[in-house]
Parts: C-alpha cells; structure tokens; sequence
C-alpha cells in the first residue's frame, strides 16, 4: 500500500483537527492510548471533548466496563465444546405500571441472557445471528485490502444474503 496515496476521512466528529492531533501524537511520541490521553487533557486540545473528565463518572463508566467485561469471560463446556455464557440481547418486558386504558406497554432493554436460553428462543437466536453478520461485515471492510481473505468475505456475502430477508 502506498504510504503517499493515503488520505485521512473527515467526518462530523473526526474533523481535520482531531485527525491532526492523532497524526501528531502518533509521529512526536507513538500512538498509544496513553500517548493519546495525555494529549487529549489539555483543555485546548480538539481531542479534549472526547474524554469524560468528571472522576466520579468516568470511574463508574469505567467499573461498569469491568463488569461487562466478567461476563463477557464465563465460559461453559456443551458437549465438549467451549462457549461464551452469555449474550447481551435486546429483552422486551411488560411495564408493570399501566396508563389509564390497562393496555400493558412493553419496554424494550439490553440485558445478558444464557447463551442456551439464547440458541433456544427464536429472537434472540436471529438477534445473535445478525449481530455477529454485522460484526463479520466490520471485519471484512476493515481488511479488504487483505485479497487472500477473498474466500471468507465470499462467505460472509453469501450469509447475508440468506440472512437479508429473514426476520
């Protein structure tokens, strides 16, 4: 790939001077998430806006991170195979609070449910489906520079295609 022909993407929120500050860190000091914090703590900084600067909030976004994170990493064995516990999936559940014409509303959250309860509901089942399609999609825009990967993206084309009309 040539290094000349490279041209940074602005966006609303990764403007030319965002980009820059990135480019600088990464040429003066090295790219690194420390480099690039220490950089961003500066009040001046266009990278500043980024970062949640108030302690007690960063912290609790932080351990609400470690959370996921634990329950990310439970595993179970199935029929000698080893699985991820759980999934986070879209739940809608019934307000237990009724308006005034006693129709029940429905709320829609995320939460972790088993990855049993999950490949044995149809829902949750496609949501699973879908979003590792979605995922798979990421990876395969982000590499398709890589040709000898050609046959995986063919595959990844090919299920969304059989997935595209589904509900």
């Amino acid at each position: 790939m040539n290094q000349e022909k490279i041209q940074y993407k602005n966006t609303e929120k990764f403007t030319p001077e965002v980009i820059e500050e990135v480019l600088e860190v990464k040429n003066i000091f090295g790219l690194t998430a420390e480099n690039l914090l220490k950089k961003a703590s500066k009040k001046s900084s266009s990278l500043y806006e980024f970062f949640d600067w108030d302690n007690s909030s960063a912290g609790e976004k932080w351990r609400l991170q470690q959370a996921r994170g634990i329950i990310n990493e439970v595993k179970i064995i199935v029929e000698d195979k080893e699985l991820f516990a759980f999934e986070n999936v879209n739940v809608s559940i019934e307000d237990k609070t009724q308006d005034k014409s006693h129709v029940k509303n429905k709320v829609n959250s995320r939460e972790y449910k088993s990855i049993v309860e999950i490949m044995n509901t149809a829902e949750y089942r496609t949501q699973l489906i879908r979003r590792a399609l979605a995922e798979a999609n990421y990876w395969k825009e982000r590499h398709s520079e890589l040709v000898e990967l050609n046959p995986i993206f063919s595959s990844i084309t090919e299920s969304n295609k059989k997935w595209k009309n589904k509900k």
